[in-house]
C-alpha cells in the first residue's frame, strides 16, 4: 500500500494515555492518526453525515472523512450544556450517541478494532461467562438476579464465601472508580437486599488468588500481568498494595481464550483471570475497553505498538482486497 495511511482513533476528551501512545505507534510507522473525542459531539465537533441517491460520506469540518481503519478505544457520553435541565440533557445524550453511531456506520468499508455493534454484543457478560465455560474455561458458580431469596440460598450454599458487583460502571471516570467496587458479600447484606429490584446484580462464588491477571489481548496477542493474590484484594482497582509482575499464560489457556475472542468478534480486550493455589485459570471477564496503560508503564509491554501493527496490517489487507 502506498501513500500515508490515516488510522481514525475514537477516544473521549479526558483520555490522555492509551490514544496518544496508540498515536504515537502509528506515528512511528509512518502513519497518520486522526483522534476524534466522543464526548465533543455534537456541541464542538463538526460532523455530518450526507447520504443520496448517487453517494454517501462522513464529513468533519466540511471535508470529506475518508481514514484507512478505526480505531475504537471509548464512547463516551456528550457533553453538553450545563443550563440544560435533566431530563433535556438524558434526552440530548441518548439523541447524540445514536446520531454518533449512525454517522460512524458510514466507515463500514474500513477495518475497525472493534465495530460498535460488535464491542456493545461482546461486553454482555452472562454471554461471556457462557461462552467461556463452553471453550473450556473455568468459570466460578453465578447467580444474576434481583431476587433477595435467591442470593441468600446461594449465599448459603458457598459458606459465605460470595462477592457481588455491578455489569456496568456507575460513572464515566478515567481511574476505573466507576461507583461500586466488587466486594465480598457479608452476613449482614443478606437482610438488606430489597434494593435489588431497582438494581439486579451479579453474585458469584469467591476465588481464591494466587495470582490476579489482566491480560491486554491484541488481535492473537496475549500480554499479562500478574498481581500477588494476597495483596490485590477482592478489588483490585481499589484495594491493591501489590505491584504488577509479567506472567506467562500455560498455551491451552491461550488458546481457549484465542477461541473466546474469536466467538465475541473482539481484536482488542482487557481479559481478567485468577490463578488459584491450585494452579487453576479461572476466567472472570472481558472488557473490551478495559485500560492497559499500567502494563505498559510498569512492565513495558509493547501493547500500543501491537494495537498500532493490528491497524496498519488490517488496513493493508483491506486495501489489498479492493485492489484484487
Amino acid at each position: 500500500m502506498t501513500g500515508e495511511r490515516c488510522v481514525l482513533l475514537l477516544s473521549h476528551s479526558a483520555e490522555p494515555l492509551c490514544t496518544d501512545a496508540v498515536a504515537g505507534a502509528l506515528a512511528r510507522r509512518g502513519a497518520r492518526a486522526l483522534r476524534l473525542d466522543s464526548d465533543d459531539f455534537p456541541r464542538a465537533l463538526a460532523l455530518r453525515g450526507e447520504l443520496g441517491p448517487d453517494a454517501t460520506g462522513l464529513v468533519l469540518d466540511d471535508r470529506p472523512l475518508v481514514v484507512d481503519a478505526v480505531w475504537m478505544w471509548r464512547l463516551w457520553p456528550a457533553r453538553l450544556d450545563e443550563r440544560l435541565t435533566a431530563a433535556h440533557r438524558e434526552a440530548g445524550q441518548r439523541e447524540s450517541a445514536a446520531a454518533l453511531r449512525g454517522l460512524l456506520d458510514l466507515l463500514c468499508d474500513v477495518p475497525w478494532i472493534d465495530p460498535i455493534d460488535v464491542n456493545r454484543a461482546a461486553d454482555n457478560k452472562t454471554r461471556q461467562l457462557r461462552l467461556a465455560r463452553d471453550l473450556g474455561l473455568a468459570i466460578p458458580p453465578t447467580l444474576i438476579t434481583a431476587e433477595p431469596a435467591a442470593v441468600r440460598r446461594f449465599f448459603a450454599a458457598h459458606d459465605g464465601r460470595v462477592i457481588a458487583k455491578l455489569q456496568t460502571p456507575l460513572l464515566y471516570a478515567m481511574n476505573g472508580r466507576g461507583g461500586l467496587p466488587t466486594r465480598l458479600l457479608r452476613r449482614e447484606d443478606l437482610d438488606a437486599l430489597d434494593g435489588l429490584r431497582h438494581c439486579p446484580m451479579i453474585f458469584q462464588q469467591y476465588v481464591p488468588k494466587a495470582r490476579e491477571l489482566r491480560i491486554a489481548w491484541v488481535d492473537g496477542t496475549a500480554l499479562v500481568g500478574a498481581l500477588d493474590g494476597a495483596r490485590c484484594g477482592v478489588d483490585w482497582r481499589y484495594e491493591c498494595t501489590a505491584s504488577w509482575e509479567p506472567h506467562d499464560l500455560p498455551e491451552p489457556v491461550h488458546r481457549r481464550l484465542a477461541a473466546l475472542m474469536a466467538r465475541l468478534g473482539l481484536r482488542q480486550g482487557a481479559i481478567d483471570l485468577i490463578v488459584t493455589p491450585d494452579g487453576e485459570y479461572v476466567f472472570l471477564e472481558v472488557n473490551p475497553g478495559g485500560e492497559w496503560m499500567m502494563l505498559e508503564r510498569e512492565l513495558g509491554l509493547a501493547i500500543s505498538e501491537a494495537i498500532a501493527d493490528a491497524l496498519l496490517r488490517l488496513a493493508d489487507d483491506s486495501h489489498e482486497r479492493k485492489l484484487r
